[in-house]
């Protein structure tokens, strides 16, 4: 398999955020930076040859709009890593362009304190059921990507995925989130491509993070 982009975020959480009205907080307080730091090198150095780094990009992953509903919008911005969800945390980005139609995947890392990261996991699925349809903020705009389920393996100590698509800006459009929950961290990985994508790619980028990210800790 050629996984053709990656964006690699690695944060540290500071300060619980309030996840759209669910009462709980999909980002915790501040977890182990120095464990964020080796799941940082460990991706860093992946040589698993089921994935393959293509060209860097200039910039990090962007979400194709910002979503008018706010449980949709939370989910775009945990895949994005933005700034009020990783509050002053440090933070490392990454990307690269691959061989696809605009595909590209980006992932983000956080660290909870004990039992967090169980929690944020639930709180991300919650946000996941009620995102049914995410479309764009600006008047008239017609970006609309319809949200169903996406069926992956058992990854981690626990995971949630979701599938959205449609159209943006006129062409097809798809993106894949899958949140893992690997120990006291969180892995939030992103895939998306103007043509159509193949959950099994996105399903094996995936377990190779998130098993980098578990040897990391051992």
């Amino acid at each position: 398999m050629r996984i053709i982009g990656v964006v690699l975020a690695c944060a540290l959480l500071a300060g619980a955020t309030a996840a759209c009205g669910l009462g709980g907080a999909v980002f915790g307080r501040p977890g182990g930076e120095e464990e964020l730091s080796r799941a940082s090198k460990a991706l860093a150095e992946v040589t698993d040859p089921s994935v393959d780094f293509a060209e860097r990009a200039d910039t990090a992953w962007q979400p194709p709009f910002h979503p008018s509903d706010q449980q949709c919008g939370r989910l775009f911005d945990l895949a994005e890593g933005k700034k009020q969800d990783l509050a002053s945390a440090p933070a490392q980005a990454t990307s690269f362009r691959g061989n696809r139609l605009g595909e590209t995947a980006g992932v983000v890392i956080a660290a909870y304190p004990a039992a967090g990261a169980r929690q944020a996991l639930r709180d991300v699925a919650e946000l996941m059921r009620k995102c049914s349809v995410a479309t764009v903020k600006t008047a008239g705009g017609g970006d609309r990507l319809v949200g169903s389920a996406l069926a992956v393996r058992d990854i981690g100590d626990g995971v949630e995925a979701r599938r959205f698509k449609g159209r943006v800006g006129g062409y097809p459009y798809e993106m894949h989130l899958v949140v893992v929950r690997s120990g006291d961290l969180l892995i939030s990985l992103v895939h998306t491509g103007l043509a159509r994508l193949d959950p099994e790619r996105t399903e094996e980028l995936a377990t190779v993070v998130a098993t980098k990210v578990r040897e990391s800790a051992q």
